[in-house]
């Protein structure tokens, strides 16, 4: 315990249960979040133009679609009350 929360684990079984939960739903949200995700998944869909064929151009869109989806499941993850 000490070494992810820097807490003994005394002082952790002295901290109040609302305590410990609110330190570790940080620390997994600190895990799970990821700003090179969100920013794929918040820019704007690839442009035909950038693509020399239309295989090339449906796999990029494809990555854009599961970059949206993998960001709505760690939000809902992270944040059910939001649901």
């Amino acid at each position: 315990m000490q070494r992810v929360t820097g807490w003994t684990t005394a002082q952790l079984r002295a901290e109040p249960a609302r305590v410990v939960r609110a330190h570790f739903a940080r620390i997994f949200a600190g895990l799970v979040w990821s700003p090179a995700l969100a920013e794929a998944a918040a820019g704007p869909p690839p442009s035909r133009g950038s693509f020399g064929n239309i295989g090339d151009y449906a796999a990029a869109r494809q990555a854009k679609a599961g970059a949206i989806d993998a960001l709505a499941a760690v939000k809902r993850a992270l944040w059910p009350e939001d649901d």
